[in-house]
């Protein structure tokens, strides 16, 4: 198992960036488990927001923690993926689904791909 940080490029919105580590096998699949990352947003300035990117029994998904209400007492709030169902390579796509995006009054999830721009392998 090789550990490594990947860095993702939101493609409908390139100002937010996702960063996270994970444990890749040999097809270049992320292991299932926890693994810790941020999402940063560089709209004003770079803001960064932690992560956990999970898959469970509920699924996979990203937990950001505390970023709507800027609320330590907020729940991390899941944002389903399909980065698990992929092999890992530079510029590959994985889709994120954001249930908030474009207004709370959309009754749909909508599904955001995010590019894979950079991926440097760690420690065996």
């Amino acid at each position: 198992m090789i550990v490594v940080r990947m860095v993702a490029e939101q493609v409908a919105e390139p100002e937010e960036k996702i960063v996270f580590l994970g444990a890749i096998n040999a097809d270049n699949r992320l292991v299932p488990g926890e693994w810790m990352g941020y999402l940063i947003e560089d709209y004003d300035g770079p803001q960064k927001y932690p992560c956990v990117l999970v898959t469970d029994s509920d699924g996979a998904r990203f937990d950001f923690c505390g970023w709507e209400s800027w609320s330590d007492a907020d729940p991390a709030a899941p944002y389903p993926t399909n980065v698990f169902e992929k092999a890992l390579q530079v510029g590959e796509y994985f889709t994120i689904t954001d249930k908030d995006e474009g207004g709370s009054d959309l009754p749909d999830h909508i599904p955001q791909s995010s590019r894979l721009e950079a991926a440097s392998h760690g420690y065996r």
